[in-house]
């Protein structure tokens, strides 16, 4: 029948889905304990301050190797 295949592949697509957010949020958590006092739990605070940090380490960097 159609609508079991269309469930199944509702099914593979949610399950997918899942794997993705999952990796995402890995991702972010290893990104998270690389930022010094990085307190933040959104996601988009979490990449400001990550861009943030950044900055900075570039602005050190050329400071100190012009």
């Amino acid at each position: 029948p159609k609508g079991s295949k269309r469930s199944r592949a509702a099914e593979v697509h949610n399950l997918s889905e899942r794997k993705r957010r999952d990796r995402i949020n890995e991702r972010m958590k290893a990104l998270q304990e690389l930022i010094p006092n990085s307190n933040k739990t959104d996601k988009a605070s979490m990449l400001d301050e990550a861009i943030e940090y950044l900055k900075l380490l570039q602005h050190q960097l050329q400071v100190v190797c012009p």
